[in-house]
């Protein structure tokens, strides 16, 4: 059998890598951020309909504005599949948010929450839609609730039918949710630390070697044949791919 080649985008060291950024993040806006929550906006939009339906429409505006970034994200993410081919579509994304948690960390602690929790929100959106499968997993680095129903379920397909390849899958959900909530304790440490906005400088740093990774592999991915994204990828990555449900 032909062994496949090594796709950064779709390695388990990058999702444990994004998997901690992403739980880093969530803790980081609802610790220092207005107590919003940007990586799924779930509770956004719960909580954007009990404001409204208890008439604070100032209180609404907060979880409207990270909702609106995060369909942003999603849509810049869409369009880029169309102009930018894996893993450059990847490694540009890794960079932009490197430079975005930059900007992030540098901000006055005066400057309106809107600012970083809509950034951030984006940013997990980007995220979220550009990396969505790793080793045959479909997974998402920036919320929990699929990785569990996947690791669950994978496992027990082990158990009643001994079948490795899910037992090797629910170990792979299982370590991206263990790197998530790892980052999202560091996260609180940072914050309630007194880092304050300068603990974004410790999830891009945390980015700065999967930007090294996926710029090298973007180098020496040969040309994209007619017809095809890469001569080394078994199969356009944008093709066939079922996001994650949140």
């Amino acid at each position: 059998m032909k062994k496949e080649p090594f796709l950064a985008e779709k390695s388990l060291y990058v999702f444990a890598s994004l998997a901690a950024v992403g739980g880093f993040l969530e803790a980081f806006t609802y610790f220092h951020h207005d107590g919003v929550f940007c990586n799924a906006q779930t509770g956004n939009l719960v909580l954007l309909a009990v404001n409204l339906a208890q008439g604070q429409f100032a209180g609404a505006l907060q979880f409207l504005f990270s909702i609106l970034a995060y369909i942003v994200g999603i849509l810049l993410s869409a369009v880029a599949v169309s102009f930018i081919k894996a893993p450059k579509r990847h490694c540009a994304a890794v960079g932009l948010e490197i430079a975005a948690l930059a900007v992030i960390a540098c901000l006055p602690e005066n400057t309106p929450h809107v600012v970083t929790y809509a950034t951030v929100a984006f940013l997990c959106a980007l995220q979220y839609n550009t990396f969505t499968e790793c080793r045959g997993a479909a997974l998402a680095t920036t919320f929990c609730t699929n990785n569990l129903r996947q690791l669950v379920v994978n496992l027990y397909g082990w158990l009643r039918e001994k079948e490795r390849l899910k037992l090797k899958k629910s170990a792979v959900y299982a370590a991206i949710l263990l790197l998530f909530v790892a980052g999202a304790v560091a996260g609180g440490f940072a914050v309630q630390g007194g880092l304050g906005n300068y603990s974004a400088f410790l999830a891009a740093g945390v980015l700065l070697p999967v930007f090294v990774l996926l710029l090298i592999q973007s180098l020496r991915r040969t040309p994209p044949q007619e017809g095809g994204e890469t001569s080394t990828a078994p199969a356009p990555c944008e093709q066939n791919i079922r996001l994650p449900a949140e």
